[in-house]
């Protein structure tokens, strides 16, 4: 692959900023905001801080991958996060790890408003499919990948998170 170009740093309404230790008291609200999520992917209602530094860690343990918080551009309050890879050891795919919101900051449009980022920049860079997988109790987010354009292409089935439904969409479309 060529050099990339920089991810963005911003969009309409959103700012792009690396996730760095400092953030992760802010991203812990981010987190615990989302109880369900955080007991079907921890086993738990509710997180530390360490676990935040830990899923961190372990998203940034994968060569070419990014962890950004996504802050509101007018105020820069924190409003989600964001995890990707280039290259999935699993499968050799760019791959979406992780798009979560302030419970309070969902259904505005910013986790679109990130993936149009996202899509273009993986197609400025010569990318042409984009994967994700969704838990299976976490399974109604799917409608609103499925209507960006993912297709579910299958499943896997990990020991600690259970079912995983993977998604993919094709950057080649127009």
């Amino acid at each position: 692959m060529p050099t990339l170009t920089p991810f963005p740093a911003s969009s309409e309404r959103l700012l792009y900023t690396p996730v760095t230790q400092e953030n992760f008291a802010e991203l812990l609200t981010v987190y615990n905001s989302n109880p369900d999520y955080m007991e079907y992917a921890y086993g738990q209602r509710a997180v530390t801080i360490k676990e935040v530094e830990a899923d961190h860690e372990e998203n940034l343990g994968y060569a070419d991958s990014f962890s950004y918080c996504l802050r509101e551009a007018s105020e820069g309050l924190i409003v989600g996060i964001a995890q990707f890879i280039l290259c999935n050891p699993r499968d050799g795919h760019p791959w979406l790890g992780l798009i979560m919101l302030h419970s309070e900051h969902q259904k505005k449009g910013y986790a679109k408003e990130f993936l149009d980022q996202l899509i273009h920049w993986y197609r400025e860079n010569g990318y042409s499919s984009l994967h994700l997988g969704v838990l299976e109790k976490n399974a109604g987010v799917i409608p609103f990948y499925e209507k960006y354009g993912f297709h579910v292409y299958g499943e896997r089935v990990t020991e600690r998170l259970g079912r995983v439904i993977c998604l993919s969409y094709a950057l080649t479309q127009v």
